[in-house]
């Protein structure tokens, strides 16, 4: 699995646990802003040829803040939309072999 890969899975992980902290109240969405869902974020991936569809779920994730403050009812079931369609990419991702990431 190319360095990259690996990045790419571990930027899906921090997505789900992330908006899994978002859901449960653990975490803003205006912090989560400061980590993963910016455009800044989603300018750098762009720069280093990042999968499209992890770019795409960041984008997503960046409506977070509109979907709360103009359909605050609608939230919890985006968030669980979000997460299934991530769990969905990552399982397009070979299994991690190597022992440690770090």
């Amino acid at each position: 699995m190319s360095e990259k890969k690996i990045n790419e899975k571990k930027m899906l992980i921090c997505i789900i646990g992330t908006l899994e902290a978002i859901k449960k109240g653990a975490l803003s969405i205006t912090e989560s802003e400061k980590f993963l869902f910016s455009p800044h974020m989603i300018v750098r991936l762009k720069e280093k040829k990042y999968r499209e569809s992890l770019i795409e779920i960041l984008e997503k994730g960046c409506e977070l803040e509109d979907i709360d403050s103009l359909l605050p009812q609608n939230l919890e079931k985006y968030i669980d939309e979000l997460k299934s369609e991530t769990l969905e990419e990552m399982k397009k991702y070979e299994p991690f072999e190597q022992k440690f990431w770090i």
